[in-house]
């Protein structure tokens, strides 16, 4: 079953996936990159889930030899203190201020 999960969250699960995916299957970045159809440096920016491959999901399941279902399954991946550290970092920096108020409020009744 698919969460909730916000647009940075889906790229980093998503990228973690497709790591997972193409080591299964014995390729390297390069050669699904080549299977794409995309420079590999796009290809790495997938997997560390830096952006998400909207126009390139048809072509990145193919080559991964997955079906789109397949491709999304990762609820059994969870994120690490890594993961989670660069999702907070990355929202802080779109957040509004009034969320951001919110948020430092909460933390700082946890240390305090």
């Amino acid at each position: 079953m698919l969460y909730n999960v916000d647009n940075t969250e889906l790229k980093i699960l998503l990228g973690k996936r497709v790591e997972e995916l193409r080591k299964s299957r014995g390729l390297t970045q390069q050669q699904v990159a080549d299977k794409m159809n995309i420079d590999i440096r796009n290809f790495r920016r997938i997997e560390r889930g830096e952006t998400f491959p909207a126009r390139n999901i048809i072509p990145l399941a193919k080559a991964l030899d997955v079906t789109l279902a397949q491709l999304y399954s990762f609820e059994h991946l969870a994120l690490d203190k890594t993961d989670l550290k660069n999702f907070i970092k990355a929202s802080v920096d779109t957040m509004p201020t009034e969320q951001l108020t919110v948020i430092y409020k909460f933390i700082n009744s946890i240390y305090n």
